[in-house]
């Protein structure tokens, strides 16, 4: 295995610049799934210019594929109000590592020129076991190995409570107690699914809203913050089942396929830019 070192310097920032039109925007301000894919192919990118590479495609020592999946996401948002249709939109990333085969990008978002919110993305390397099949994703090393420098505390800290509630749900299941029924969610392969056939990330944050929309919870307001923790993928044809337990201004929400295993947990917050009341289930990251 290659290591290639990612010096700290002025300049490793990627940053984009974006014109707020119909595809970024939302219902109710940024669109969410669109910031989420914008930060996703940052997070790859950057992974790839550390690894030396000019393209986002990862393989192991075999040759085989690789891909950067998510382990964890933490997206806040101070401001969410000031993102306006026609308004300029600024997402500045920078890569960082914590811990052994897992890298950590911090995403800065502006509008017009003010400060917005920010994401952190937790990634690891997978492959599939079993060509096709979902359930069989398991970590892979890459055939070179990217050193960038070492994470803030900020983003340790929302890496470091991720792996904790995994580490909680694979020793002592995925129960929490006041938990609404299950909404049964269909997700498509041809909007849900990545090119490598996963569901792709942001999908899980848009299936929760559509399991609670479907099960009346029609006030659509702003998204302040969500964290999620990604604990398995899905199969294609699969439903998922979704069980959330509401507060008048923030929801905890489960999401198992059908045999019952655990896929992702989420707190999402919405209508205010008060950090300190979005703790607990997943934490703040703060630093």
């Amino acid at each position: 295995m290659r290591t290639s070192q990612l010096a700290r310097h002025e300049g490793t920032e990627l940053v984009e610049r974006h014109v707020l039109g119909m595809a970024e925007m939302g219902y109710g301000g940024i669109s969410e799934q669109w910031l989420k894919r914008r930060a996703g192919d940052l997070h790859w990118r950057l992974i790839a210019r550390a690894m030396g590479q000019r393209d986002a495609v990862f393989t192991c020592l075999k040759g085989e594929p690789l891909y950067a999946a998510f382990c964890a996401t933490s997206l806040q948002l101070v401001r969410p109000h000031l993102p306006r249709l026609g308004g300029e939109m600024t997402l500045a990333a920078e890569l960082f590592r914590v811990g052994h085969g897992r890298l950590a990008s911090l995403l800065r978002i502006y509008a017009d020129g003010d400060t917005v919110g920010r994401m952190i993305l937790v990634s690891t390397f997978v492959a599939h076991a079993e060509s096709g099949i979902n359930r069989s994703v398991v970590r892979r090393s890459p055939r070179v190995l990217a050193m960038p420098p070492e994470a803030p505390l900020t983003v340790r800290r929302v890496a470091e409570q991720a792996s904790a509630i995994a580490r909680e749900i694979r020793n002592h299941g995925l129960q929490f107690a006041g938990m609404s029924e299950a909404q049964a969610i269909l997700p498509c392969p041809a909007t849900d699914f990545n090119a490598a056939g996963l569901l792709y990330f942001p999908s899980y944050s848009a299936l929760a809203d559509r399991a609670l929309f479907q099960a009346g919870e029609k006030n659509t307001p702003m998204i302040t913050c969500r964290h999620v923790v990604y604990l398995g993928n899905i199969e294609p044809g699969e439903w998922m089942n979704i069980n959330f337990r509401n507060s008048p201004r923030s929801h905890v929400i489960l999401q198992r396929g059908e045999d019952s295993r655990p896929l992702a947990v989420m707190r999402a917050r919405f209508n205010r830019g008060d950090w300190s009341l979005a703790k607990g289930v997943l934490g703040d990251g703060r630093s």
